[in-house]
């Protein structure tokens, strides 16, 4: 009995240590991605430059729901209206 308890504390503590190595390992490649390879930033959408088919007040709304939504972070780049299928 005691020997299985042992070996189920073995094993447990080498899953658990990998998982740790692969989160710091999965946070430090992020960080070198972001801050060495940053995606190129596009232009926004301007609310004066609003497609004939969308109205300014909507325009004003999905902008303002997107920077809420992410912070800050997001950018709303093209406005497409779907096909209903």
């Amino acid at each position: 009995m005691n020997e299985a308890l042992k070996l189920m504390l073995t094993g447990m503590s080498t899953v658990f240590f990998i998982l740790i190595m692969v989160v710091v390992l999965g946070n430090i490649i992020i960080r070198l991605t972001n801050k060495f390879a940053p995606v190129p930033v596009a232009p926004t959408v301007a609310a004066g430059k609003a497609s004939p088919t969308i109205s300014p007040s909507k325009l004003a709304a999905i902008i303002s729901a997107v920077e809420i939504t992410t912070l800050g972070k997001g950018k709303v780049t093209s406005i497409e209206k779907l096909k209903n299928q």
